[in-house]
């Protein structure tokens, strides 16, 4: 009867607010934040740091992870103007992420012709390998995969000494977003993600489908960022700010579809 509702989440529409045409709310919004960015970022350049800021295509809505604090460690690099720093760091952010991945997922993988090769590994140093596992367990697609080939070329030139001049503001900003790309594509939560999500199928609401339950990054992603609910939950402020608390009913112990929860789930909610 229940669903996993997505209940902890990175959010950041910044960017977003930042495009949209001029309007008094929207002024407003602008004021309000470009203060906290300065704030955040300091003033001297802030023009210049600005300019980077909106150059960075993170992703808006995605799962909780630590990879979001490490990518936002490496953006906020970026934006001071500390170029290698970023450069390698979205490097090696792009190889923890595959680490992480491939050692919490393994055992779901007993039987690839992959498992025998990394079972006992404490790391995997080895990127070709690492993203063929990813394309192999499904994981990443072959567009990501390619994303992450980038990447790796990247740190390649990167990390080992090259008797040529490097642009390391473009070099760290492609690599950035590359990394950024992949988050959204394996962490993000979108209409790009609805083989596993029902993404707004219930207005301003997302659950984990049933049949992705069992899915091997939304059993270690995304079902830790969710809450198991019933169609006639509700939540409260729990007196904290950003914090609340579920409420909710026991329920008939029988499966429904996910189009009954949604269409009860609609009904409760009018």
């Amino acid at each position: 009867m229940k669903r996993y509702r997505l209940t902890k989440f990175f959010l950041d529409t910044s960017r977003n607010i930042f495009n949209q045409p001029a309007g008094e709310h929207i002024d407003k919004a602008k004021e309000g934040l470009r203060s906290w960015l300065v704030a955040k970022y300091g003033t001297a350049n802030f023009d210049e740091k600005f300019v980077r800021y909106m150059a960075l295509q993170k992703p808006v809505f995605s799962v909780v992870s630590e990879h979001i604090q490490l990518l936002e460690d490496i953006c906020g690099a970026y934006v001071q103007g500390n170029m290698y720093s970023a450069l390698t760091g979205a490097c090696c952010l792009g190889e923890r992420i595959f680490n992480d991945i491939i050692f919490r997922i393994k055992d779901d993988f007993k039987t690839s012709e992959h498992y025998k090769k990394i079972y006992n590994k404490g790391s995997i140093i080895d990127w070709p390998l690492a993203i063929q596992i990813l394309f192999d367990w499904k994981v990443i697609d072959s567009e990501t995969k390619e994303k992450y080939k980038e990447l790796y070329n990247l740190r390649t030139e990167s990390v080992h000494y090259q008797q040529k001049q490097q642009d390391l503001e473009k070099l760290s900003l492609n690599a950035i977003n590359v990394v950024n790309f992949i988050v959204e594509r394996i962490f993000g939560v979108g209409p790009h993600r609805k083989d596993i999500l029902l993404y707004f199928d219930v207005p301003g609401e997302v659950y984990i489908r049933k049949s992705a339950e069992r899915n091997p990054i939304v059993k270690e992603y995304y079902i830790p960022s969710s809450s198991l609910v019933g169609p006639n939950f509700r939540m409260e402020n729990a007196g904290k700010i950003g914090s609340f608390r579920i409420i909710d009913q026991k329920y008939e112990d029988k499966e429904i579809t996910d189009q009954e929860f949604i269409n009860l789930r609609k009904g409760i909610k009018k």
